[in-house]
């Protein structure tokens, strides 16, 4: 009976420490949300000389959603829950990767449904800041073709430029 007593204990050892960490993990994940103006002078965002502007003005319609920490399961079900807790629609939703220093085979499937969902309810998603090995993860899934590689942006400033383009394509089509 010791032994196998022993290989219950160490199976559920086993399971609570697996459990632990995912809770950890889950916890460690920060979703904000932004609407109007980035500040950059307070994040720090660029290292070089060449900041363009200390404060990004985002047109209407627009919002920006930093994820911090890694993109797992967890992530795309708080920004579902953030998502139904505004109930908007926003035309244009930047996502910014920035802090995101990997994504796992769940998480990009999450986000590959996040941008399946959004092109249904018209709403574009531009993703921003997207480190190399998650932007290489990203490109072999369907996310390039869903939003258009174009709108993979490596820093927000790209992103906001690209968001003013789409938000100003929008406004012609819909006066036209």
């Amino acid at each position: 009976t010791v032994i196998f007593d022993l290989t219950i204990a160490i199976g559920v050892g086993l399971m609570l420490a697996i459990f632990g960490f995912l809770k950890r993990m889950n916890e460690s994940i920060q979703i904000s949300r932004t609407t109007g103006s980035i500040d950059l002078a307070k994040e720090m965002e660029s290292q070089s000389a060449d900041t363009q502007e200390e404060v990004l003005h985002l047109p209407d319609g627009v919002e920006v959603y930093e994820i911090e920490g890694p993109f797992f399961f967890g992530v795309a079900s708080k920004f579902d829950e953030i998502t139904r807790e505004l109930g908007d629609h926003p035309r244009i939703r930047i996502i910014r990767m920035r802090m995101v220093p990997f994504i796992d085979s769940t998480g990009l499937n999450n986000l590959e449904m996040l941008c399946r969902r959004s092109k249904k309810e018209k709403i574009q998603i531009i993703l921003s800041g997207v480190k190399e090995n998650v932007r290489e993860s990203i490109e072999k899934s369907d996310i390039p073709q869903i939003i258009g590689s174009e709108n993979i942006c490596s820093n927000i400033h790209l992103a906001v430029e690209r968001a003013v383009l789409l938000d100003a394509g929008q406004k012609q089509a819909n006066d036209g």
